[in-house]
């Protein structure tokens, strides 16, 4: 480990030892400090050596403190609180943009300069992978990956199709808006997973297929030679939608194994104010084909309208997880820390429309009730979402 790399963590990290340290070591001032809820989802972040993640926590914290006075009182935060937060706001800036930096040097070295360029990214994962979050990795892994392929392609030992892709994994292949279809399965890893013919692969390794260029589609696939490839394929459209999630492997060390299989109704609203949903001031349905939360109302003074979440807003991921495969208990287990955690919904079509993070208060029971009813108005009792 690098001087640079100790000191920074241990900088980002220094409060984290205090909150561990017991008896007479911590004032009871700061054990409060470090019991905030708020804190401590911010302090796991740091503990996991997670930089982005930690980063963007913190800002968030201290972007709530500056912009909402209440909230220091909601907190119970002291001026000591909050200028330990702007240290660690600090501290986190410095390690993200340092690992930011490393990165750099590796992307700054000419794409002719293959084995020099895979080196960089390889020992980059080895010093920081445990820090990086899941798609920061998997950038860094099919870099590699494509860099390697690309060295293949030059030497003119192999072209890069999909036909090749799907020979790669033991079947056919062909591309579709939606994503890859399955058109026959031979044998190798899509077989030992049990995936079955005339399925689409709607997702690699978490990254819908449908954003993504032919190239990268093809590439991604065929980085099942160098690492472990998850595919997540769908299968009917009209009634009832199964989802099955695979992992897959090819090249020397082939295997495939499905990891669960699920069967989704094809629309599923919002039925009552028990939902998580309310309390946050939101109806909506989950479109499973697209994997999307399409929002019916938002019930004013909550926090959904704060946000400026808006009837008709169709939503892909919440806290970068993506809905595609998920079912409705797993949407709301994504829901059940909030306010400790803010939500970030991510709309179709990009982030930049996307509403800010949900922070505030939930609705409480009254308010919930009330908001209910209000959906319930605004739809037409007999269209209202669960009623008969």
């Amino acid at each position: 480990m690098s001087l640079l790399r100790f000191s920074l963590l241990a900088g980002t990290l220094g409060y984290l030892l205090c909150a561990c340290s017991s008896g007479a070591d911590v004032k009871p001032t700061e054990r409060q400090f470090y019991k905030n809820p708020y804190v401590r989802s911010c302090l796991q972040y740091d503990k996991e050596q997670m930089a982005t993640e930690s980063k963007a926590c913190w800002a968030r914290l201290h972007k709530r403190i500056q912009s909402r006075p209440d909230f220091v009182e909601e907190a119970k935060f002291t001026e000591s609180d909050i200028a330990k937060i702007s240290k660690m706001v600090s501290h986190s800036t410095r390690r993200s943009t340092h690992l930011k930096k490393e990165r750099d040097q590796c992307l700054n070295i000419s794409s002719t300069k293959r084995d020099e360029r895979i080196k960089c990214f390889q020992a980059y994962l080895s010093r920081y992978g445990a820090e990086l979050s899941r798609s920061q990795k998997f950038e860094i892994e099919s870099a590699i990956a494509s860099l390697r392929q690309s060295r293949v392609r030059a030497s003119g030992e192999v072209e890069e199709t999909i036909e090749r892709a799907g020979k790669l994994l033991g079947g056919q292949l062909h591309e579709e808006k939606e994503g890859i279809r399955i058109d026959a399965i031979v044998a190798g890893p899509m077989q030992q997973a049990g995936l079955k013919e005339q399925g689409i692969i709607v997702a690699v390794n978490d990254q819908p297929v449908k954003d993504l260029s032919s190239a990268e589609r093809i590439a991604r696939l065929e980085a099942c030679e160098d690492q472990t490839v998850m595919l997540l394929v769908r299968h009917g459209g009209i009634g009832d939608i199964t989802f099955a999630r695979a992992e897959t492997r090819c090249g020397q060390a082939a295997a495939g194994k499905r990891l669960w299989e699920v069967v989704l109704k094809n629309e599923t609203c919002t039925t009552a104010e028990s939902n998580p949903e309310i309390l946050l001031g939101i109806s909506w349905c989950y479109l499973a084909k697209e994997g999307i939360l399409e929002v019916e109302e938002v019930c004013k003074d909550s926090p959904a309208a704060a946000a400026g979440v808006r009837p008709e807003h169709r939503y892909i991921s919440i806290n970068g997880t993506l809905l595609l495969g998920k079912t409705i208990p797993q949407i709301a287990e994504l829901l059940k820390d909030y306010p400790n955690t803010p939500l970030t919904l991510r709309e179709q079509g990009g982030a930049l429309k996307s509403p800010t993070p949900l922070s505030a208060q939930p609705l409480n029971a009254d308010q919930a009730k009330k908001c209910w009813q209000a959906v319930k108005s605004a739809v037409g009792e007999e269209d209202a979402p669960g009623t008969e």
